[in-house]
């Protein structure tokens, strides 16, 4: 399989990983946030709060990420550095890092004030989760798919 096939294979892999971390990141901390109903008030319509429904957008929300992150990570010259798990944790901690600080920034330099509502602690934990199963199947399968001296 060229290499391009085998970055994207790696991308669904990681994806479908990002995909069960934040369904199950999702529940975990929709049940803490938000209590026994797992979801803000007048957000969901009755049919939209099944387990099904939040399975399928996840799934589709991670393997597109997940192909995107990749084909984009191994057109970095900065590819050659994750051969291991700790490294791809390492590397989606940080990307996540960047997305809150630029989702931050704006905010606190517009406003002068900072405070997170609920919403936002759910959604930091959310996505952290996804980024971390992400760069856990991307650390853990990399080497394996695309070779030692990728």
């Amino acid at each position: 399989m060229a290499r391009t096939g085998r970055t994207i294979l790696l991308g669904a892999a990681a994806g479908t990983a990002m995909a069960l971390a934040l369904f199950v990141t999702g529940a975990v901390a929709a049940r803490l946030v938000y209590g026994p109903q797992m979801v803000p008030e007048g957000k969901f319509t009755a049919d939209q709060v099944s387990a099904g429904y939040f399975f399928w957008t996840k799934l589709l929300i991670g393997v597109f990420f997940g192909i995107l992150l990749s084909v984009l990570y191994e057109r970095l010259p900065l590819a050659r550095r994750i051969r291991t798990v700790r490294e791809g944790l390492l590397y989606a901690f940080l990307l996540w890092v960047v997305v809150y600080l630029w989702g931050f920034s704006h905010p606190f330099v517009y406003d002068l004030r900072w405070s997170i509502d609920r919403n936002q602690v759910f959604w930091m934990v959310y996505t952290l989760g996804g980024f971390l199963g992400l760069g856990l199947a991307f650390g853990g399968l990399r080497t394996r798919l695309l070779g030692r001296g990728a």
